[in-house]
């Protein structure tokens, strides 16, 4: 029998051997795919690669060449100015080139590359472990990766600047987030006298508010995608999973997510005198849902439409170009989105998700001539008419029904005289919905 730890030298000796392989594929590979042109898979490479080796400049240089090949040369130019400096030895951080670190690292924040941010902010810390700015730039990101009690300890270092409102914002948002309800309220109390401007003020009231919607689930041990979505932002989810049986065949879905909104709606006795489209990629839903519903069916007039309407959006990207034009709450307009990308920020938050999705194909994307997509809609509205009497359906909304029925006084829809400002949605939701 060999003596214990006869054979550690030779494991470790194998295990380098293989990590060092990996890592040359790994370069080897982020390099073939920049050149190819897939510079997303290219950047997920080098992000697996650059977090394990902070300090390999091949890969800090292959990360700027692919900046600059999307065009953002402004943030390659962040690289460049630690290039310039880089040590003469590979292997040797450059810790003395911390202005260049903290740029290229802010720049990344920017972007919403968290994960490659945090490495080079957390590298800094063992430089910097009281630099304020650092541990404030750190924070965000690991709030933003959903690691609250990490960035925690970082905002509590830059709170130390007593009059900084931010830190004291974020730690109330990963109080929340973590359900601490005494240290969140405690955070909000110390950031409201902070508040310089409308903007944050409106942040303030808008926590308060969260943290008075959170109090309802004190008893309750899991809280679900749903109950996170009405805490942080008053929105209703129609579906709080997506179940196999929707997904079969993609006209049947949309049919019969149109069936669940109208049975909610009824139920709620909500009543919308028409349906309205901001994009073309959302005419067909609203075709749908106008006659499912009897109601008229027309482009997006403006702002200040005086019937009450229902604006609809196939998914919450839709949102980004015209979110300008109807970011306020309305009181004779309300928003549905059929899916939420929930790892996405967006700069709303609808009314109504149907479900929240990472990809969902609706059935009339891609090229398809006018017929083509006016027997496409009348398919789907077939399917939700014979839909209408599923039992299954029935169910289904009236679960929503009563789970926002006693909730109606703090949801933003049909709310807009209490609730004159969208909070920004910035992917709050916590992970498989905890």
């Amino acid at each position: 029998m060999a003596a214990p730890g006869k054979d550690e030298p030779e494991k470790k000796e194998g295990r380098d051997a293989r990590e060092l392989a990996g890592a040359v594929d790994d370069k080897a590979e982020a390099r073939k795919l920049l050149a190819d042109g897939l510079y997303e898979k290219c950047r997920d490479r080098l992000t697996t690669y650059w977090s394990k080796h902070p300090f390999d400049f091949e890969a800090i240089e292959l990360y700027r060449d692919m900046l600059v090949e999307i065009g953002r040369t402004d943030i390659a130019e962040k690289f460049d100015a630690l290039l310039q400096k880089r040590a003469s030895s590979l292997s040797t951080p450059p810790y003395k080139h911390h202005q260049e670190l903290y740029d290229m690292a802010y720049a990344l924040v920017d972007i919403r590359q968290y994960a490659i941010a945090a490495m080079l902010l957390k590298e800094l810390t063992r430089e910097l472990p009281e630099d304020m700015e650092i541990n404030y730039e750190l924070g965000f990101a690991l709030m933003s990766l959903k690691s609250y009690e990490e960035a925690i300890k970082h905002f509590s270092v830059a709170a130390r600047k007593k009059d900084d409102f931010d830190p004291y914002l974020n730690l109330a948002i990963c109080y929340t987030l973590l359900r601490n309800l005494e240290a969140a309220s405690k955070a909000i109390d110390i950031a409201a006298p902070l508040a310089t401007n409308e903007d944050e003020k409106l942040e303030i009231e808008h926590r308060r508010i969260v943290l008075k919607r959170l109090k309802l689930f004190t008893a309750k041990k899991e809280l679900n995608n749903r109950d996170w979505l009405f805490i942080l932002y008053g929105t209703v989810l129609l579906r709080p999973t997506l179940k196999i049986q929707h997904l079969k065949e993609e006209a049947s879905h949309v049919a019969s997510m149109l069936v669940v909104l109208k049975g909610f709606l009824t139920g709620l006795s909500i009543e919308n005198e028409g349906v309205e489209y901001y994009s073309l990629r959302s005419k067909p839903l609203s075709s749908v849902l106008a006659q499912l519903n009897n109601i008229p069916v027309d482009a997006y007039r403006g702002p200040d439409r005086p019937e009450n309407v229902m604006l609809t959006l196939s998914w919450t990207t839709d949102i980004i170009g015209p979110h300008q034009a109807f970011i306020g709450n309305a009181e004779n307009r309300s928003l549905f989105a059929y899916a939420l990308t929930p790892d996405t920020p967006l700069p709303l938050v609808p009314d109504i998700i149907g479900c929240l999705a990472e990809d969902i194909t609706m059935p009339w994307e891609g090229d398809k001539s006018p017929k083509a997509l006016e027997r496409l809609v009348e398919n789907i509205l077939e399917r939700a008419y014979a839909l209408e009497a599923s039992p299954e359906l029935i169910q289904e909304y009236q679960e929503a029904i009563d789970y926002y029925h006693d909730k109606r006084d703090l949801l933003v829809f049909n709310n807009s005289q209490i609730f004159p400002n969208r909070p920004e949605y910035t992917a709050e939701v916590p992970r498989h919905g905890k």
